[in-house]
């Protein structure tokens, strides 16, 4: 998407933003979709075990639970942090630094932009804390939720508004002391609201952000520090390209080539090999297994397995738990029978057309063995009985061995 030229730039500012923006999304836009076909699992998992782990807090907390202190520390980081995304380029220090006095608009349209997409997620982040706030407080007070949540709206505007005044400074000491003392006025306003009672809190919030206003008074006149919006531009364009490149190759980021290597005890139990011509194909697909993503996706799904059994009772509930977690390893341990299946080692090396298949199988029927033993530990006290247990481990190793020959034969 083209930008408007910069002497459109002199009638209307906020149009230049909006160009910029447009053009940030449309190119993120392709490694984004992506990202998120990528994590949607992992965070459809994370919220139903965030889900029943805080259903569980609520509903059998441990005596004395500090419910105040928790939903300050969830309000915190959503009142803390305030960027601001201005899309300045080091061209702007040649064609729009000169046309200063007329950017106002300009930056006043990314400071609205970051105040609106923050209350947002100050909005969500209120919204998980209330329910500890209310149990604490021992009312359920719609007028009570709406009253700090404009307090909160006045403590992020704030915020903002300060941030806003950071970005133009250029001392690095004075930038670190302001930069401390929002943390510190964000970190007591939120305290303060959710500890106190609800008019102390209030009182108490108000002061704090008084004396913030009166530090932030010496500099609200600073003028913009151009270079350093171009380096917080940049910093900010490389964190959103890293965490994209974590899910999806980024041309644009160039990252370090590292060895990944893999633990020579651990690759000979899983793998079963006695380094004999019959174990080439168990070696590979466990040496795969080690050094590629599918480690820490099984590991994570496996713990993540671990800890909901853990934290949950009954029979139904665990069944349906160890069922769903034995089942997405299964998935994911699937796509590793299907590398190397073009190989032409195949047909240059001496070996069995079958072997390939049969070896591939063996190593994904041990490692998700390994897996349903460790779904099979916490399961020991969450169902009725050891014996059940063992009969949902026994049950699911007997549908992954056949599974795994099933997937075998097909090739």
């Amino acid at each position: 998407m083209k930008e408007p030229v910069i002497s459109k730039t002199l009638q209307n500012p906020e149009e230049l933003w909006n160009g910029r923006t447009a053009a940030f999304l449309a190119e993120i836009r392709p490694y984004a979709v992506y990202a998120l076909q990528s994590a949607a699992l992992a965070i459809v998992l994370l919220m139903l075990g965030a889900g029943i782990g805080y259903h569980y807090l609520l509903t059998s907390p441990p005596p004395s639970f500090p419910f105040r202190l928790l939903a300050a520390c969830i309000l915190f980081p959503a009142a803390a942090l305030s960027p601001i995304r201005t899309y300045m380029k080091e061209a702007d220090l040649i064609f729009l630094m000169p046309m200063e006095s007329r950017m106002s608009a300009y930056f006043a349209k990314a400071s609205r932009r970051s105040f609106s997409l923050q209350m947002a997620a100050l909005l969500v982040a209120w919204l998980a804390a209330w329910p500890l706030y209310a149990k604490a407080a021992g009312e359920h007070n719609f007028l009570l939720f709406i009253h700090i949540l404009l307090v909160l709206v006045v403590i992020k505007r704030i915020m903002v508004y300060g941030r806003n005044l950071e970005i133009r400074l250029t001392e690095k000491r004075i930038i670190f002391l302001y930069v401390a003392l929002r943390t510190l006025i964000a970190a007591g306003t939120v305290y303060l609201l959710t500890a106190l009672q609800i008019w102390q809190g209030t009182l108490g919030a108000g002061l704090l952000l008084l004396v913030y206003l009166a530090c932030l008074y010496p500099v609200r006149r600073t003028p913009a520090n151009w270079p350093r919006l171009v380096e917080l531009e940049k910093r900010h364009r490389g964190v959103t390209f890293r965490l994209l490149n974590n899910f999806i190759d980024v041309p644009t980021v160039q990252g370090r080539p590292r060895s990944v290597h893999a633990p020579g005890k651990l690759l000979a139990a899983i793998g079963g090999f006695r380094h004999q011509p019959n174990d080439t194909y168990r070696f590979l697909y466990t040496l795969v297994w080690l050094r590629s993503e599918w480690f820490g996706v099984t590991v994570r799904l496996t713990l993540l397995g671990v800890l909901l059994l853990a934290l949950i009772s009954g029979a139904l509930a665990t069944s349906i738990v160890y069922a769903l977690f034995a089942g997405l390893t299964a998935l994911q341990l699937k796509e590793l029978q299907k590398a190397y299946r073009h190989s032409d080692w195949s047909f240059i090396y001496p070996l069995p057309p079958a072997l390939r298949s049969r070896s591939a199988a063996r190593v994904v029927l041990r490692i998700h063995a390994l897996c349903l033993a460790a779904l099979a530990i916490p399961s020991l006290w969450s169902m009725p009985s050891p014996l059940h247990a063992a009969a949902w481990f026994a049950g699911t190793l007997l549908l992954s061995y056949f599974y795994s020959r099933r997937k075998s034969s097909g090739r």
